[in-house]
């Protein structure tokens, strides 16, 4: 059956012209921000804004539905079931008074979801994320919404303990740091309907995660982001927009320097050093080298293949799996490990043989060894000093991933094939991971470019 409403960009073509195109969509179903079918295949426009087109009494409608790639497939959901509610009034009414005369009763609407209680659709909404989306994303949304609803929180959390004790299980760590935190959080919205939520709200909350919490600029960004894709879950528009929404600094993207990695790598164990490796040589997710099995390389053809691996409950970010090139000297550090550890699956497995998820320590703690650590950040609590504890900000795993990007983008690697081996839907995204060189080698480029110039003819007067 075709959808009553579809997706649409209004693009300018080079030539000129204004088009209306089709939304792309990428295989698993996910919406392509800011791609168009054009031409027979998916094309980006990334200064175009999304439209909806529907029927409206006979008559075509164009509405605009702003640049926002979420907010435009939330906003399409909505139109969608209003349309569908609208096409089927007419039978819908004549079944009811049918119903209506038959049981000399008339008959209860049901609850409009929006008129669901706001923990009612926390909980509601929860469980939908943590069945259908990844861990680290259910994590980033329950602690959106348990900050705003601490109430929640604490039920969660008391339900956890009563069903550890139930099954005669010692309470894990975890759960003890959410009973604790669930009991720190004084923050407190009444339980009223989900609709009747204010802009005022979202500002109290915005005044909460940063003079109690104490969080950063973007991570009050990220949590009014999260809050507000949970309100378009329930077809409600966004509360915040424009000038209200928590502001922060566009970080510029930085990479390591070849000091930094040496440094790095003389304090590693050999262990370590091969971890190190396959970050640095592949641009691979903390994840990805996670599951990361032997048969995801091919030491023969020298390639890396992102590959899901279901039994291990792990599956490549946006459902999208990717080859590329290994250098030599990653294939050599594997085959050296392969032959340390013969009968393993992963390529990095814990100390039980089980998928490691230490990795962002093992880079801290080298970090910390080496002596790179900045000594002026410290832990959230500013607690412990990165001086002496591992730490510091300035040593993450993502930023191995972005050297990579930079390194063979300043080699001459297009960055269309840096964002295909980095699994990036949208090259901007990719432009955000790619460093600018330092100054030597800007310098020693721009002589090389201009060299000769000097011997050009002059005019003589």
């Amino acid at each position: 059956m075709k959808s009553p409403a579809q997706l649409y960009l209004r693009v300018r073509l080079p030539n000129g012209s204004y088009r209306y195109l089709k939304a792309a969509f990428a295989a698993n179903g996910r919406l392509r921000p800011h791609h168009a079918i054009h031409s027979d295949r998916a094309t980006e426009f990334p200064d175009a804004s999304y439209h909806l087109r529907y029927r409206n009494a006979g008559k075509r409608v164009w509405e605009p539905v702003g640049r926002e790639p979420s907010l435009a497939l939330s906003r399409l959901q909505q139109k969608i079931r209003d349309l569908q509610h609208v096409s089927d009034a007419a039978v819908d009414i004549k079944c009811q008074i049918l119903a209506e005369v038959a049981s000399q009763t008339l008959r209860i609407p049901e609850q409009s979801t929006t008129r669901l209680l706001l923990n009612d659709a926390i909980k509601e909404y929860l469980a939908e994320v943590e069945t259908h989306k990844s861990a680290k994303t259910y994590a980033a949304y329950r602690k959106t919404l348990y900050l705003f609803s601490p109430e929640v929180a604490r039920e969660a959390a008391t339900e956890a303990v009563k069903k550890a004790q139930i099954d005669g299980v010692p309470v894990t760590a975890s759960q003890r740091k959410a009973i604790k935190e669930a009991g720190e959080i004084n923050r407190r919205f009444p339980d009223k309907p989900l609709a009747d939520l204010t802009r005022k709200d979202l500002l109290d909350y915005v005044s909460f995660l940063k003079d109690v919490q104490g969080s950063a600029p973007r991570t009050r960004r990220n949590r009014i982001d999260f809050f507000q894709i949970f309100l378009h879950h329930y077809g409600l528009p966004s509360l915040l927009k424009g000038k209200d929404l928590p502001q922060f600094t566009e970080k510029k993207a930085r990479a390591y320097n070849p000091s930094q990695l040496a440094k790095l790598f003389a304090e590693a164990t050999q262990d370590e050093a091969d971890l190190l490796q396959f970050f640095l040589c592949t641009g691979a997710r903390e994840r990805d080298a996670q599951f990361v099995c032997w048969t995801d390389v091919d030491l023969g053809l020298k390639t890396y293949t992102v590959t899901e691996h279901l039994d291990l409950g792990y599956q490549p970010k946006d459902k999208e799996e990717g080859s590329l090139p290994i250098p030599d000297v990653l294939v050599c550090v594997l085959k050296a490990r392969r032959e340390r550890y013969p009968t393993t699956r992963l390529i990095f497995p814990g100390k039980s043989g089980k998928p490691n998820g230490h990795a962002l320590r093992i880079v801290k703690r080298l970090a910390l060894r080496a002596g790179l650590n900045c000594g002026q950040c410290g832990n959230k609590k500013k607690q412990k000093s990165c001086m002496t504890y591992p730490v510091c900000s300035q040593f993450v795993l993502h930023k191995l991933r972005k050297t990579f990007a930079t390194f063979v983008h300043h080699k001459g690697l297009p960055a269309q094939t840096v964002q295909r081996y980095l699994r990036h839907s949208d090259l901007r995204t990719t432009l955000t991971y790619i460093a600018d060189a330092d100054d030597d080698t800007i310098r020693k480029t721009i002589n090389s470019t201009f060299q000769g110039f000097e011997s050009y003819p002059r005019n003589k007067e």
